[in-house]
């Protein structure tokens, strides 16, 4: 009898593994995906090689306390699509963190329940903006998430395109994606684009396969970008679709 289970156990670990991988396949070979908020939205179909990042929880900060909320709008997406869980930090500019060990472990769990629950792509991103005095305590969470990744979990973040640029400091051994955001970049934006314009990419070469964009706003010359996300300050409805494909076509290749 536990021969028969522990065989059954590894039967299982091999199915599960190989739908991970299925899944892994499906995402390398989305080309864009789709920012969707805490709103209700509905995707019957998708374009070719498109898929959805939904905000799956939200991790918020103030002072030495943190508080996790779980999504609360319905999502419906297609079946087969290519689906990744977002899970977002924010931050209390009143009170700030410390980022420590208690709020790291809140962040860490929101991630592990992004992996863990109905995930389709076997990847989880991370949305931090975090501090300049939260840096190190944020390289120290995504040492916590490791087991994740050796597990077979993908973790991609986001990243301030200072941090892509002139101020490198994300260690890109531990995260298996980072995804520079080129908009609402401030009175930094005429520079960041005037320099991409000249190299048509990020200095830091682990910010150069994925691109965060915003539907709506000029997107910069960037080339071989493997895999951008595009954010929509409202719902998404079909006719952004062709957007996607005509309306920046001389600014992203």
């Amino acid at each position: 009898m536990r021969l028969r289970s522990a065989a059954l156990l590894v039967f299982v670990a091999l199915l599960a593994r190989e739908g991970m991988a299925q899944a892994q396949t499906r995402m390398q070979e989305a080309r864009t995906l789709l920012w969707v908020w805490d709103r209700p939205q509905l995707f019957s179909a998708l374009p070719e090689a498109t898929g959805v990042a939904y905000l799956h929880a939200t991790v918020r900060l103030s002072g030495t306390e943190s508080r996790t909320s779980w999504r609360q709008w319905p999502l419906r997406i297609a079946p087969g699509a290519t689906v990744v869980p977002v899970v977002h930090v924010a931050l209390d500019n009143l009170s700030p963190s410390p980022l420590d060990d208690a709020q790291q472990q809140a962040i860490a769990a929101a991630v592990e329940h992004a992996a863990k629950q109905g995930n389709r792509s076997g990847w989880v991103q991370l949305d931090f903006e975090s501090r300049r005095s939260q840096r190190d305590a944020y390289v120290t969470l995504l040492r916590r998430l490791q087991p994740l990744r050796e597990g077979g979990t993908r973790i991609s973040a986001t990243a301030l395109v200072s941090w892509c640029m002139g101020d490198p400091w994300l260690p890109a051994g531990l995260l298996d994606e980072i995804v520079p955001m080129y908009f609402r970049m401030g009175a930094e934006s005429a520079r960041i684009r005037q320099r991409l314009g000249a190299t048509g990419a990020a200095t830091v070469p682990a910010c150069r396969d994925a691109a965060g964009l915003m539907l709506g706003e000029d997107w910069p010359a960037l080339r071989d970008v493997k895999r951008r996300y595009v954010f929509h300050a409202g719902s998404w409805k079909k006719e952004d679709f062709e957007k996607l494909q005509t309306g920046n076509r001389e600014t992203y290749k």
